[in-house]
């Protein structure tokens, strides 16, 4: 079975899917170990302020946000209430993120990876531990979605 197929089968499969998306206020767990940097952490799952309560524009903002991110676009996965799920792929190894929202907040939550960037310690969808390459391609993300919505 292909990997992106076998990726799309667990997800349905699996009660990870079946998320009530909320972002919510990164508060770091330091008892967490292993655990990689705090400035990597919060360089990726840090919360950003929507700066308008329009949802519509939120969402816009992210699809935007994942089409101008530095190095590869993102690739929409779908979507759900108060979430978009967004896809990378690059060199065999996949990374998908649940980009979670609501009228004041924006929050990328680990949804699922192949390769290289599976999270090695996973708590309530926030990765502690994870490769450099991880922590880079996601915090790119991030930026990119938070330019879009300063913009509003």
């Amino acid at each position: 079975m292909r990997p992106l197929v076998a990726l799309s089968l667990g997800c349905l499969l699996s009660a990870s899917c079946a998320v009530q998306a909320a972002p919510t206020t990164l508060e770091i767990n330091d008892k967490i170990k292993p655990k990689s940097s705090d400035r990597y952490i919060r360089a990726v799952h840090k919360e950003i302020e929507t700066g308008t309560n329009d949802l519509d524009k939120i969402r816009y903002g992210i699809l935007e946000g994942m089409l101008t991110t530095k190095g590869f676009a993102w690739v929409y996965q779908g979507e759900g209430d108060g979430y978009i799920l967004a896809r990378f792929d690059y060199r065999g190894d996949t990374n998908v993120m649940r980009i979670e929202y609501d009228q004041s907040l924006v929050q990328l939550k680990y949804h699922d990876a192949l390769g290289d960037y599976v999270c090695k310690k996973l708590v309530d969808d926030i990765c502690y531990k994870n490769s450099r390459g991880y922590y880079n391609y996601i915090k790119n993300l991030r930026n990119s979605i938070s330019k879009q919505l300063s913009r509003f």
